[in-house]
């Protein structure tokens, strides 16, 4: 009796860690810097410049991209942690809309969908309402819209600006601070292939948007279908 009790605690201990170590289903892999996404078969040719995260199968979510080098605002060398890092992100659904209503559904004050909140999470720029210590966001503004071809699909390119507000502290020492003004830039571009929607999505700081914009877009242009 006492092994049997012995040989089940080792198997409620042994069974979680194999669970753990077990690898998990990714939504795609990366071979040679070209990322090959399971679900979807399309390819994205990647870069040394960014680190990537692919991310679970059944997520919509389907690779996240963070720059590895990036340039600092003047008002945070102090303070570099208070920097948005540039970062790329790829979510795929379906929908009947077309890339460019479904675009317009994202920006617009007076839509809801459960696609729009799901993609709030990690579409940084259309998070205008957002106001955490002492910081605040204003309105998003559209900079420019562009239409645009990715092989045989037409796509669209959407650019907008959000200025903010923050209370930076020099250093977790310091009793006082600095408020620093400055502005976000974000873009997103749809792509329609047949009932699929993928949306990109780009935040950076406004100081480094367009050069970081050309980077980005060098990855997204890069997309084929099989």
């Amino acid at each position: 009796m006492r092994r049997l009790i012995i040989t089940l605690i080792i198997m409620a201990i042994a069974v979680p860690c194999l669970q753990a170590r077990r690898p998990r289903d990714k939504a795609g892999e990366v071979k040679n810097d070209v990322y090959s996404d399971k679900k979807y078969n399309f390819k994205l040719t990647l870069n040394d410049e960014w680190k990537y995260k692919v991310k679970k199968n059944d997520s919509k979510f389907r690779l996240v991209l963070v720059q590895k080098n990036y340039e600092i605002p003047p008002d945070y060398l102090d303070a570099p942690d208070y920097t948005m890092v540039p970062r790329l992100v790829l979510w795929v659904d379906t929908t009947s809309m077309s890339a460019f209503a479904f675009l317009d559904s994202l920006i617009s004050e007076n839509y809801s969908s459960d696609q729009r909140k799901e993609l709030l999470r990690e579409f940084d720029i259309l998070n205008d309402n957002i106001s955490e210590g002492g910081n605040s966001r204003e309105k998003l503004v559209t900079r420019k819209k562009k239409a645009f071809n990715i092989e045989d699909k037409k796509a669209l390119l959407w650019t907008g600006q959000m200025k903010y507000r923050k209370e930076v502290a020099i250093s977790a020492s310091s009793i006082g601070g600095k408020r620093v003004i400055g502005a976000y830039g974000g873009s997103m571009v749809g792509i329609k292939d047949g009932d699929n929607i993928y949306m990109f999505h780009l935040i950076c700081e406004w100081n480094y948007f367009e050069s970081n914009l050309a980077k980005a877009m060098q990855i997204i242009e890069s997309i084929t279908w099989k």
